[in-house]
């Protein structure tokens, strides 16, 4: 199903779901008596950043705990439900927060991604961590960037050592038009190989990337292909997909807004990477740096990230292959991803 087509259902459902939930919020952390933790947080809280209001979703058995960010995937997208899912866990060890990056879900209307710059993102993730050192008093934030997020949260990480005990960088972009012409001649040679001539003749006639601006659907069109054509770990586990539209802290409003800022996000934003390279632009972090990597990953080509963990300078800096998943390997074996945290990322951080 295409994201247009994704539109379309949801708004086909919303007023019936507006007729049950016209709000949301988070649930308590509770003891097994149901009480709630002493020295918790779990807070969804509107407050403002560089002069606009967006959303935070703040989670921990223990406030005084070392703050983890999360930056999702995107440009536009939301992982609230895939990390309140698999990484709930993880509550317990930090203050977990789940940023809603502006134009993405309940921070829609904080910019518009169609006049936005990637650089924008960047300022704003800076922001917000600023606004969390201020917040919980102590500047150990352990930033983590999903996809997209491992983009700005790698030139955040940069720019910024001093905000940051580490930067994980999960599925971490590298070089946007070498990834993304592998994964075109991925997807046609498996296309092909399945008779998908519908998709086979529809990126021929794209061809194959970088894309402009104006051509920002045909990101979509392949991002989308990449997904479905993507190799598959051998006993993958199976992630819910659609729990990234339906987390219990969204309205439906959300739900729409998040696949409306996903649409702007990748067709409008994505363009702007043409031309980055951490290669070339970014050779040396001064955080301890870390790397989780999927096997089977496509979508962020696996073996890229490897290469660049291999010439980056950092004070420390590891990479984990993560043996049975693609794309989402954190949430497809969190086990290990939280082990590695806490027996890794945090002591040598």
């Amino acid at each position: 199903m295409n994201i247009r087509r994704q539109i379309t259902a949801i708004l086909g459902g919303a007023a019936a779901l507006f007729a049950l939930s016209s709000c949301a919020g988070t649930e308590p952390i509770t003891t097994d008596e149901g009480r709630p933790v002493p020295g918790s947080i779990a807070s969804l809280e509107r407050v403002e950043i560089l002069g606009t209001e967006q959303w935070l979703l703040m989670r921990g058995h223990d406030r005084s705990a070392p703050v983890l960010l999360w930056l999702a995937g995107g440009p536009g997208g939301s992982e609230i439900g895939r990390t309140r899912d698999y990484l709930s866990e993880l509550e317990e060890d930090f203050v977990f927060v789940n940023w809603e990056q502006p134009g993405a879900g309940k921070s829609f209307s904080a910019l518009d991604a169609r006049e936005a710059s990637y650089e924008e993102y960047v300022d704003h993730t800076i922001a917000v961590s600023e606004y969390l050192a201020r917040r919980f008093d102590r500047r150990d934030i352990y930033l983590i960037g999903h996809s997209w997020g491992s983009i700005i949260g790698l030139l955040a990480a940069e720019r910024r050592p001093d905000l940051y005990a580490a930067y994980i960088g999960v599925g971490q972009q590298v070089d946007f038009v070498e990834n993304d012409i592998i994964g075109y001649e991925m997807v046609l040679e498996a296309a092909e190989a399945a008779g998908d001539e519908q998709t086979v003749s529809k990126l021929r006639k794209n061809g194959p990337p970088p894309y402009t601006a104006e051509e920002g659907t045909k990101y979509m069109y392949l991002f989308q292909r990449v997904f479905r054509y993507s190799p598959e770990a051998p006993d993958a586990p199976h992630i819910n997909e659609m729990s990234i539209f339906t987390p219990e802290e969204y309205t439906p409003i959300d739900t729409i807004n998040m696949v409306r800022g996903l649409y702007r996000g990748v067709t409008s934003v994505y363009p702007q990477l043409v031309g980055l390279d951490f290669r070339r632009d970014v050779p040396r972090l001064e955080v301890p740096t870390f790397f989780i990597s999927g096997r089977y990953d496509r979508t962020c080509v696996a073996d890229m990230t490897y290469e660049y963990y291999q010439v980056l300078e950092a004070p420390v800096k590891r990479h984990y292959w993560f043996e049975k998943s693609g794309h989402e390997a954190c949430f497809q074996e969190p086990g290990k991803f939280r082990r590695i945290l806490l027996e890794e990322v945090v002591p040598l951080s």
